[in-house]
């Protein structure tokens, strides 16, 4: 079985995949919600950090120097994805994370473990494309930090959405910033489970 099948039918049976009316942040109706948020067990997130982790192995990311999760849906992800790789592909790689506010005491500073000046290539991982404009926003946020590029990002579910033109958000993005752009399984996978 494919890690899109196999991640597909494990979403479906958790919490993550909700019904109802929901606005997403793009202001795009939608009657399903897929929340990463939920996914808060132990097992669950040792299964989620799995799947990315093969995901990053099986297409040969595994050359990144940090492994970037945008807060607040992608921390959890960079976290057990970078336990997972270690544990299951003995593969060390740092996470990092940003903060939504920048702290001004202590140890000060926008983001959270690697030190992001450090790393020349930089994997993001998230939960969720629709229009892309979060990872518009991380991209830009990670442009700013002093010889990091973006090599990749690896959602994952692909909501399908499509931009004004009637190109798929996830095409236009890579399009427009050059970035692959790879999700673990989309919507529609998602929905022959349920």
């Amino acid at each position: 079985m494919s890690i899109s099948t196999d991640f597909a039918r494990f979403l479906a049976g958790t919490a993550a995949v909700q019904f109802g009316e929901f606005t997403l942040k793009s202001n795009i109706k939608s009657n399903i919600f897929f929340n990463f948020g939920e996914l808060f067990f132990g097992n669950e997130l040792i299964q989620l950090g799995n799947y990315f982790a093969d995901y990053i192995v099986e297409n040969s990311l595994d050359y990144v120097d940090v492994i970037f999760g945008p807060a607040y849906k992608g921390i959890n992800i960079c976290i057990a994805t970078s336990i997972a790789l270690y544990q299951k592909h003995n593969i060390s790689i740092p996470f990092a994370y940003n903060r939504k506010d920048r702290k001004k005491h202590a140890e000060g500073g926008q983001f959270v473990g690697y030190d992001l000046s450090s790393a020349a290539h930089i994997l993001l991982v998230d939960d969720v494309i629709t229009d892309c404009g979060t990872k518009y926003e991380v991209v830009e946020t990670l442009s700013n930090v002093s010889g990091a590029t973006v090599d990749a990002i690896i959602v994952g579910v692909d909501r399908e959405e499509q931009a004004p033109s009637g190109e798929l958000s996830r095409q236009k993005f890579v399009r427009e910033t050059g970035i692959d752009l790879l999700s673990l399984t989309s919507k529609s996978e998602v929905l022959n489970y349920r």
